[in-house]
């Protein structure tokens, strides 16, 4: 199984992120390709002056329509990161998946931040996970792996989890290697695919290093810049 990473540096706007989202998945020969949580967003996450609406409006929907354009051109399954998702009158922090144009699952995410819920952003409810001829994969986004019981319901029914990831503040203190993808990794006997991105924030550069973990440990670990890698499972 191929997996395919993308740690993707922040280009600053919506529309120039989403074009280098589209334009590497459409290159890339895998199984699966994961892009970061927030992928579309610019300066860092919620650092510019939007409303959760506008954030919907000029990232979200056009991210979603080009995860499912995209998809068509791309022989395995696109983990689409995580965007903001509007239902009806709520938001939500989702990772959407899809195949040849087709939805395959979809996931809200369960434990949004502080910042995300300041915003307008609901969390979801359910735990998701998806059938796939090499096994069964589930998702968590970002913070919710900090939550025992999500990670553990997830990971209890996955071989593979997949863990879109968003950029680290500069203030955020600072964690050495991947201590939770690792312990999910051995206590479950699962594979951890972990996706950050490149940011900036007030003209310093800042990643969390996207990674593969299996049970027996680190199996690959991206560079501090963007970074395309195809792994080998």
């Amino acid at each position: 199984m191929r997996v395919a990473i993308y740690q993707m540096e922040d280009r600053g706007d919506p529309h120039e992120n989403i074009k280098w989202a589209y334009e590497a998945v459409v290159k890339a020969d895998a199984d699966f390709f994961v892009l970061p949580e927030f992928f579309a967003m610019p300066g860092g996450d919620f650092k510019k002056d939007w409303s959760v609406e506008d954030a919907y409006r000029e990232a979200g929907k056009p991210a979603i329509r080009m995860l499912r354009r995209a998809s068509v051109h791309f022989p395995g399954y696109l983990i689409g990161g995580s965007v903001i998702e509007k239902d009806i009158s709520h938001f939500y922090n989702t990772c959407f998946v899809f195949r040849k144009g087709q939805l395959v699952a979809k996931y809200r995410k369960r434990h949004p931040t502080p910042e995300e819920r300041a915003l307008g952003i609901k969390g979801g409810d359910e735990i998701v996970t998806f059938n796939t001829e090499f096994g069964t994969a589930g998702i968590l986004i970002c913070a919710d792996v900090i939550y025992e019981r999500t990670r553990s319901e997830v990971a209890a029914r996955s071989d593979i989890v997949f863990l879109p990831i968003s950029l680290t503040d500069p203030t955020h203190p600072k964690v050495e290697g991947h201590p939770l993808s690792e312990k999910i990794a051995r206590e479950f006997g699962v594979v951890v695919v972990k996706v950050s991105r490149v940011g900036t924030f007030k003209g310093k550069k800042v990643v969390s290093k996207s990674a593969v973990i299996t049970p027996q440990g680190l199996m690959y670990e991206a560079k501090e810049c963007e970074e395309l890698a195809v792994i080998n499972l």
